[in-house]
C-alpha cells in the first residue's frame, strides 16, 4: 500500500528573538526603541509587552552619569511588570582593557 506522506523542511529557523530597547539617560529620561516616554507610558508598553509570544528581552542600556536607583526603577518596573528577559548593555572601553 502506497501512502502519499506531508513533505517538510528540516532546515532550521532563523528567527532572532524579538527585542526592546531601552536607555536612560543621563538626565534621568527613558527611551523606548528611542521614543521618550515617562513613567506611565513606560508601565503600558512593559504590559504590552509582556502579553506577548514569545515574550521580548528588554535590553537596558544606561548613561554611566545615570544614579543607580534611576535604573532600578526601571528594572523594577520590567520584572513587576511580567518581564522576565531583562539584559544590559554596555560599551567596551576605549583601548580595550
Amino acid at each position: 500500500m502506497k501512502i502519499d506522506l506531508p513533505k517538510t523542511s528540516s532546515a532550521p529557523q532563523d528567527t532572532k528573538p524579538a527585542h526592546v530597547d531601552v536607555a536612560v539617560e543621563a538626565d534621568g529620561t527613558v527611551l523606548w526603541n528611542d521614543q521618550k516616554v515617562d513613567d506611565a507610558a513606560l508601565q503600558a508598553r512593559i504590559a504590552d509587552a509582556s502579553k506577548q509570544t514569545p515574550q521580548p528581552e528588554l535590553r537596558l542600556r544606561a548613561d554611566r552619569k545615570v544614579p543607580y536607583e534611576r535604573v532600578a526603577d526601571v528594572m523594577s518596573a520590567a520584572q513587576g511588570g511580567g518581564l522576565s528577559k531583562i539584559g544590559f548593555v554596555t560599551e567596551p572601553k576605549a583601548g580595550g582593557k
